[in-house]
């Protein structure tokens, strides 16, 4: 039987608390048959662990409609898995308005590139094995309606983005 690994689990699980009422008609963590005819991270690895979300870009109504907060939530994800904070490397790779980012190459590293990538209606996240572990809370600003926590997280992520980038 196939499971989410645990970093993906646990972001779903953030993003639903957050976003109770969001659209999930495109979410999704296990591949249909179109994804098990190929390699994707939406299929199960040997253990059974699926590496992949999908997560719709309907975050409610309103301001939180038609990507705005989506496009919001996938750049905390690329500036969290480059700040080097604990459980940043859960992230291999985004997805979303047909481009990409990842840690694959040191000059892009965790930046925009490219077109053609699709996830038009959704953000596709991609983790590395360290998430199949690794539950821990994903501390990404728009994730909390604490303004306290927002306030904590952000001042650490922009902490450790200023430190590395030095």
């Amino acid at each position: 039987m196939a499971t989410l690994c645990k970093g993906g689990a646990m972001l779903r699980s953030q993003i639903d608390k957050r976003w109770p009422n969001r659209d999930k008609a495109s979410d999704g963590w296990i591949g249909d048959p179109s994804h098990a005819a190929r390699e994707s991270h939406h299929n199960p690895n040997k253990a059974g662990i699926v590496h992949a979300i999908d997560i719709d870009e309907n975050m409610g109504k309103g301001a939180a409609r038609n990507g705005k907060t989506a496009k919001k939530l996938a750049d905390q994800l690329l500036k969290y898995a480059l700040s080097g904070l604990p459980g940043a490397n859960r992230v291999k790779y985004v997805v979303y308005e047909n481009r990409i980012a990842s840690g694959t190459y040191p000059a892009t590293n965790f930046v925009w590139r490219g077109k053609g990538y699709g996830h038009t209606a959704h953000i596709h996240v991609s983790f590395t094995a360290k998430a199949d572990r690794d539950g821990s809370v994903w501390p990404l600003p728009i994730l909390s309606k604490s303004p306290i926590k927002r306030a904590t997280w952000t001042r650490q992520l922009n902490k450790a983005l200023k430190a590395r980038a030095k």
